[in-house]
């Protein structure tokens, strides 16, 4: 870090903002070279992140040392993010998606743990000297929109400290609506133009197995409750389920296509909802181009930053709040391992404790875990995804004192407050049939059963 860099005085000038505008227009060569050796930069996540900035920075590459990038859920390889780029770049990554995963096999990048609850800490701890971030054009009175991923850069605990802070404009990006996504162009040292397309998110297919899940956990939800779905084959299907309810209302981190579509349906009203009624309350968003214009200016969505969405105490006010989330495996006694398989790190905790806990303290809440019962190996065998005992440097995200339901494409059953003899019964009638013997003398053998 620049030990002579100074925050910049960002008082609102007199006049029209596009002047201001105007006079801080850099190319992204120009602020890829404001970068030093031991900056500590954020850059946001997902389609939030700058890319025509990323690029630039990446090609400066042999020039730098020990820069550091706070960011994540990267859907674009940029080039600080490539192998040849370790010796200058280190990723940090607030979560863990399929090119995170590359990343970290390559020696690039690291995952930060935490949840999502505690982002605004994680910004203040990390202390980054630069910000740079991707949003919309601004708007009549001069604000711009954090957008998607805006939520990866907390305002008050990571923008307004920063000594520099760098915006690049994408015309292609969907206005977020919510007050904590707005910033003035007086905040913003410097400004980029570069408008290109989106990454879109397809919608997943849905397996059979998710099919049967996401039967079973939509019987779960009855009427004006609340709910909070994740992205992925499962929210998917739980999405295109629940047409047959009414005035269903939504707290969730994420929102998805099937999101947009219930609220055209008339499904998600949030009409019974007695915390932010009539709001669906998000942090992300990620889809299809049809879905970003479905949400663009879409008053129905109050997005804020997700350390104040995932807070549980926040969670916890809405009445009949429902959790859904999905897990990687899961041992007899409950335990259930979300983001790593054995020593790998696969994903992140993301907001699963946060919304297990919310769920939890709610009026009426339930907290559901889902978990296929068995994947197919590399040699094509089939095998259990629920275990007499985790693989080992598992990391366990969902305790075992934690979890209430547990749904798979067998069935439903609820651990909440039951013996280990009770629990392993329970996890055993769940199981793919095909293992349940075995799950059962293994657990006879630990004097379980």
């Amino acid at each position: 870090m620049n030990s002579v860099s100074q925050k910049k005085d960002r008082t609102r000038i007199h006049g029209h903002f596009m002047d201001d505008y105007k006079a801080k227009l850099i190319t992204a060569e120009q602020a890829a070279s404001l970068v030093e050796s031991g900056d500590r930069i954020f850059l946001g996540g997902g389609v939030n992140i700058p890319g025509g900035f990323a690029n630039a920075l990446g090609a400066r590459a042999g020039e730098l040392k020990d820069v550091t990038l706070y960011q994540g859920f990267a859907m674009g390889l940029y080039e600080h993010m490539k192998p040849e780029t370790k010796n200058s770049f280190n990723i940090e990554t607030m979560f863990v998606g399929p090119l995170e995963r590359i990343c970290m096999g390559w020696g690039v990048g690291s995952y930060l743990p935490h949840s999502f609850s505690d982002l605004g800490n994680v910004a203040l701890k990390a202390a980054p000297n630069k910000v740079v971030f991707c949003t919309t054009a601004p708007d009549k009175d001069g604000y711009v929109n954090k957008s998607c991923f805006g939520t990866f850069l907390p305002r008050r605990k990571c923008l307004e400290p920063a000594e520099t802070v760098i915006c690049e404009i994408n015309e292609h990006l969907p206005w977020c609506c919510g007050d904590d996504f707005k910033v003035h162009i007086s905040e913003i040292d410097y400004i980029i133009e570069n408008s290109r397309p989106i990454f879109e998110l397809p919608e997943i297919p849905i397996t059979d197995t998710e099919n049967m899940m996401a039967r079973f956990i939509v019987d779960m939800i009855p009427d004006g409750a609340t709910i909070q779905l994740g992205f992925g084959g499962l929210g998917n299907a739980i999405g295109h389920m629940l047409y047959g309810k009414k005035d269903l209302g939504m707290h969730s981190e994420v929102v998805t296509p099937s999101v947009t579509e219930l609220l055209k349906a008339g499904v998600l009203t949030g009409a019974r909802k007695n915390f932010m009624p009539g709001k669906i309350i998000s942090a992300f968003a990620v889809g299809t181009k049809q879905f970003y214009e479905d949400l663009d200016h879409n008053p129905a969505f109050e997005f804020k930053e997700v350390h104040w969405v995932n807070q549980p105490s926040n969670i916890a006010m809405n009445d009949g709040m429902i959790s859904i989330n999905t897990t990687l495996m899961m041992d007899l006694t409950g335990q259930a391992a979300s983001e790593s398989i054995g020593i790998k790190q696969y994903s992140g905790t993301g907001g699963q404790v946060n919304f297990n806990h919310g769920a939890k303290m709610a009026k009426n809440g339930k907290r559901i875990l889902a978990v296929a019962s068995t994947y197919t190996d590399k040699e094509g065998n089939l095998k259990s995804k629920i275990l007499p005992t985790l693989p080992e440097g598992s990391v366990v995200t969902t305790g075992r004192n934690e979890v209430n339901f547990v749904c798979t494409e067998y069935g439903v059953v609820d651990l909440q407050y039951e013996s280990i003899t009770k629990r392993v019964k329970k996890m055993i009638s769940i199981a793919h049939p095909q293992f349940r013997d075995e799950l059962t003398f293994t657990a006879k053998k630990a004097a379980w059963i």
